[in-house]
């Protein structure tokens, strides 16, 4: 799909639902099965469309991936299409923002490096979105200097300066977009499971739950990495990559920025506007004997001594580019299991087996929740599919 087509699909969405969903006798009534920050997002823009919402979610909100996300919003992606939606949802983000208060950080990304690899990597990072309708801005070490006088960078042979990029806090935000769509009257479930779904004739009726039956029209199953086992039950068949992470949380500390960086080493940090610093030094938790079990099943850390360990170490190798954070500031280190999907591209759409059953899972829940909330919102009112979603509907898997 050419990039004008494209904005025109993204554009449609502002002139208004259609009057699909206002001719019913009676609001859609559309089940959300997942109340982290994707869930909340849907839920809340299929209330804007007019839908009678209930949100079934099992633990908590932002139980799941959300509270364990980094939540860098940016559009750093080589696919150019992906890397529009990335974009389109940014712009929505900031609608959201406005309109109900999130506290999302607009500072911009910093990304510096050194040596051949490091410039290979900030150029890398550069030409992904050079030619966007929000390109990066090569930085001299001075310019990096001036923008974050805070920091030791050390040598500095390419740098990189992303104006549009922001980050926000997952779970104040989740809570937020929850608040505002129980404001529009979308009821909350929890905890409670889906265990069972019902179907006449191939449409859906209700989802079996353990607090009891939800009549329904239609479901969309947000629900993270328990998103196959519910797509299941509707005969859905698809599975998603392991990919586990750990973030390092400091207690609050005074106010050095709202930018969020990455130095060498993938070096990486942000600060919440509560003061506290969110890190972490590599994608995933190294290959060593005291990590085989989470590389390879959803579990808790093996013990909190590890758990400080692996924390204090992340923070000290921050300290050498901002001496400000230390490893003695070290409060908490999560622990997440990340909604990947095989090829690293949102899941989004009605699944074939089952049309009134829709899923939503990607593992750039945070950056794509704000215009997958908008998207989804609308197919599932209106029934009409979005030629924006094309590339990363559930059907790809089918053969698989």
């Amino acid at each position: 799909m050419r990039r004008r087509q494209f904005l025109v699909g993204i554009g449609s969405l502002a002139t208004g639902w259609s009057m699909a969903g206002s001719a019913r006798r009676r609001p859609l009534r559309v089940g959300v099965v997942g109340a982290g920050i994707l869930g909340s997002s849907i839920g809340l823009h299929l209330a804007l469309a007019g839908a009678d919402v209930t949100m079934i979610e099992s633990v908590g909100p932002a139980a799941g991936a959300t509270r364990n996300s980094y939540a860098w919003l940016n559009a750093f992606v080589g696919d150019p299409l992906y890397r529009d939606l990335r974009l389109a949802s940014l712009a929505r983000w900031r609608w959201l923002d406005d309109r109900y208060a999130l506290g999302i950080q607009w500072g911009g990304y910093l990304n510096w490096g050194a040596g051949e690899e490091g410039r290979a990597t900030v150029q890398a990072n550069f030409d992904q979105i050079v030619d966007s309708s929000a390109p990066a801005r090569m930085q001299s070490p001075d310019e990096v200097v001036r923008r974050a006088p805070y920091l030791t960078p050390g040598p500095i042979d390419a740098a990189l300066f992303a104006p549009n990029d922001g980050h926000l806090d997952p779970e104040a935000v989740t809570l937020r977009l929850i608040e505002a769509a129980r404001a529009c009257g979308v009821r909350f479930a929890c905890p409670s499971r889906v265990e069972e779904l019902a179907f006449r004739h191939g449409r859906l009726t209700a989802a079996i739950t353990s607090t009891g039956r939800v009549e329904l029209d239609r479901l969309v199953v947000a629900a993270g990495t328990a998103t196959p086992a519910i797509a299941a039950l509707a005969g859905g068949h698809f599975s998603l990559a392991h990919a586990p992470g750990i973030l390092a949380h400091t207690h609050p500390l005074a106010f050095l920025t709202n930018l969020t960086h990455e130095g060498p080493g993938e070096s990486s940090f942000k600060q919440l506007a509560n003061g506290r610093i969110v890190a972490y030094d590599a994608p995933h938790p190294p290959d060593i004997a005291a990590h085989t079990g989470i590389r390879a099943n959803e579990m808790d850390y093996p013990s909190e001594a590890l758990r400080r360990e692996h924390g204090e170490r992340m923070l000290a190798h921050l300290s050498r580019y901002c001496p400000q954070i230390q490893a003695r500031d070290w409060a908490r280190l999560t622990l997440g299991f990340r909604p990947m999907p095989p090829d690293d591209r949102p899941i989004v759409g009605a699944l074939p087996s089952a049309p009134d059953v829709h899923i939503a899972v990607t593992h750039s829940g945070v950056t794509l929740a704000a215009i997958l909330g908008r998207l989804v919102a609308s197919e599932v009112v209106d029934g009409t599919r979005s030629t924006v979603l094309h590339p990363y509907r559930p059907e790809r898997f089918a053969a698989h």
